[in-house]
């Protein structure tokens, strides 16, 4: 997305909005461009776009096999 000062000044919802979902916002200016980027903690893209979707038990590793290896074997 592209936008001069003023047009940011009148859209920022719109232009955070466009940051927000990993966009780049281009700010047009007499002096050069300057970009408008979100920047997310680590923590937040595990899930991604599934955030709050599962809820997750304590106590429960993910990283650990959910089935066992005979399920896997072709018979």
């Amino acid at each position: 997305m592209q936008i001069n000062v003023s047009g940011l000044l009148r859209d920022f919802p719109k232009a955070k909005k466009a940051a927000l979902q990993g966009g780049r916002v281009i700010i047009k200016t007499r002096e050069g461009n300057l970009v408008l980027m979100s920047e997310h903690a680590v923590e937040e893209k595990i899930l991604g776009s599934m955030k709050g979707s599962f809820q997750i038990l304590e106590g429960v590793d993910l990283t650990l096999p959910t089935t066992l290896d005979p399920e896997w074997r072709i018979e």
